[in-house]
């Protein structure tokens, strides 16, 4: 009776520091640096995942082999690991993030790899580095990049920030270069509003757990930074965030 016991003991244990890697043989980040939700403790699950974020990247953006792009927000590279997996690798990946030991982590194992590097940048924001510098940038060269790739950041952004952080987007972007960003937005609601009492799926707590805009009010900032909308999908996302593909003219 003792050696099923210590079998389910370890179960519970492993998959927190398990290190897996995909079909192709890429390292994947242990399952305690996965953000996104406890499904993506299985390899397969966190695999797929990516693969089918990068297909979106293709349908929506035009992501393809000569492509460069910025992810910002990577975490330890669940996207790189989608574009190794996928397409092998582009003319550049640049994965960008607060998290020191995520960007570490994907520096050591995936940053090796040709075509591929990660930055670490120290900005503040309440949630996830809240000594951070107030600086408001976003690392990289002014029209260097024809994608960009933000998921599930500006929805843990106030306006003052996300007003900023859009013009750094249109900085970043070569002309007709195309951002593909979440956010939560509705019609109707307050410019903006953190943790939204009877808002979406979950019970929001901490700092920036949810930040809600009125969409006339997102998409005046997209305006004033200097970029389009070129399409919206609303609510579809984790958690009920919208899904914009935003082009820099």
């Amino acid at each position: 009776m003792l050696k099923p016991l210590i079998g389910r003991v370890q179960a519970a244990v492993l998959p927190r520091t398990h290190h897996g890697t995909s079909p192709s043989g890429v390292k994947l980040p242990p399952t305690v640096y996965r953000m996104g939700g406890a499904h993506f403790r299985q390899d397969a699950a966190f695999v797929s995942s990516a693969v089918a974020e990068v297909q979106r990247l293709e349908d929506k953006i035009g992501l393809s082999s000569e492509s460069r792009l910025l992810d910002w927000g990577c975490g330890a590279g669940r996207l790189a690991v989608g574009i190794a997996e996928k397409l092998g690798r582009i003319e550049l990946y640049h994965g960008v993030d607060i998290q020191k030991h995520l960007v570490d982590w994907a520096q050591r194992h995936l940053g090796d790899r040709d075509g591929f590097r990660f930055t670490h940048v120290d900005l503040a924001n309440p949630r996830y580095n809240p000594g951070g510098s107030h600086e408001r940038t976003i690392p990289g060269d002014s029209g260097g990049y024809d994608g960009f790739y933000a998921y599930s950041v500006f929805s843990h952004l106030m306006g003052d920030d996300t007003a900023a952080y859009l013009h750094e987007v249109a900085r970043l972007l070569a002309p007709g270069g195309r951002a593909f960003v979440t956010a939560f937005v509705e019609d109707d609601v307050p410019d903006q509003e953190e943790n939204p009492v009877g808002y979406g799926p979950l019970t929001w707590s901490g700092p920036l757990h949810c930040v809600r805009f009125d969409r006339g009010f997102f998409e005046g900032m997209v305006r004033d930074a200097g970029l389009e909308v070129d399409s919206l999908e609303h609510g579809q996302e984790t958690d009920g965030q919208s899904l914009y593909i935003l082009r820099r003219p």
